[in-house]
């Protein structure tokens, strides 16, 4: 019996991406950190800061929240590598709709992202012990790590149709992770001595909404704070799937250097 295409995609795009020392790599160094910083800043940062009894029950939502940014690198460098080998025109000229090669992109990096949340659950059972989530907590975690999946994703495809040179698209990349990781509320809380200024800036990143709603999950406080973080991430979300589609339909042809 013969996969749909959609599903072939999404085979091929495993087939490419898991190798047993970039898995560890990409898997790894979250974990790695979680327990680095869990360990080190336990004694540094004040309980009474975090709102969630320790550093330790701070972080881990957070690390969770990051993996969708995780999942949408993947994608996007997939996306790019495919365009850097001439890859996207065999896809298209074959037996492909080049909506199912979004999908498959799209649906990669959510699998990515929850296999990177699985994985920061298990490392983090030892510190924090098992996260006693109802449905509709577990329902918010997943909907806030899918949709900023779906929205880095789609932000960096729509990115990779419009540059031309590597060097161009990774700089940008690594910019704009190191700005959403560390400008955000994964590693360290919002307090009355955080200058307003950074306040603003933190308010502005898309993973601060999603930290925010993951922690309260855990937290069992689901309200209207954890909907407006849903709803602004939807909307992302909504923003740059228009953007990488009208990116698909005016992207030009041929391989980049």
């Amino acid at each position: 019996m013969r996969l749909p295409g959609l599903l072939r995609l999404i085979v091929r795009n495993f087939a490419s991406n898991v190798d047993p020392a970039a898995m560890m790599i990409r898997f790894g160094q979250p974990a790695f950190l979680v327990v680095i910083l869990g360990t080190m800043f336990s004694g540094l940062v004040s309980p009474s800061a975090t709102s969630s009894g320790s550093y330790m029950a701070f972080l881990v939502p957070g690390a969770i929240a990051f993996q969708m940014v995780a999942g949408g690198v993947i994608a996007g460098n997939l996306f790019w590598l495919d365009r850097r080998w001439s890859m996207v025109e065999q896809i298209f000229v074959g037996p492909f709709r080049r909506a199912e090669y979004l999908a498959s992109l799209i649906l990669t990096a959510l699998v990515f992202s929850l296999v990177g949340v699985g994985i920061m659950v298990v490392v983090a059972l030892p510190f924090i012990g098992l996260p006693s989530l109802t449905l509709p907590e577990l329902g918010v975690v997943l909907a806030t790590i899918a949709l900023g999946g779906i929205f880095f994703s789609t932000f960096l495809i729509g990115l990779g149709t419009q540059l031309r040179s590597a060097n161009t698209y990774f700089t940008i990349q690594s910019f704009v992770q190191l700005f959403v990781v560390f400008l955000s509320t994964v590693y360290y809380p919002i307090t009355d001595k955080t200058p307003k200024v950074l306040v603003d800036v933190l308010y502005c990143n898309p993973l601060t909404y999603a930290a925010t709603a993951v922690r309260d999950a855990f937290e069992g406080q689901v309200g209207a704070p954890v909907y407006a973080a849903l709803g602004i991430l939807s909307g992302l979300c909504l923003l740059t799937f228009v953007l990488a589609t009208w990116g698909f339909r005016t992207m030009e042809p041929g391989a980049v250097q």
